[in-house]
């Protein structure tokens, strides 16, 4: 399972999932480096773990899909 960032707040990141439910995960507990925007997944001892190279790859299909709503 897949969870995006959507916020930072109190010591929580405020994720949504591929099927749109909104999960809180406590920023102690995810390792890597986060921001808006990071994919995170669940590892088996239940910590999260920064997925870079799955943030990179949704990142740039948003700015292609951006992109071509623009394009005439």
């Amino acid at each position: 399972m897949y969870l995006s960032v959507d916020r930072i707040e109190n010591g929580i990141a405020v994720c949504v999932d591929d099927g749109g439910e909104t999960h809180g995960v406590l920023l102690e507990n995810i390792i890597g480096e986060l921001r808006e925007g990071s994919i995170i997944i669940p590892d088996a001892d239940g910590m999260y773990s920064v997925d870079e190279s799955e943030t990179e790859l949704r990142r740039e299909a948003n700015f292609d899909l951006a992109e071509s709503l623009f394009d005439e």
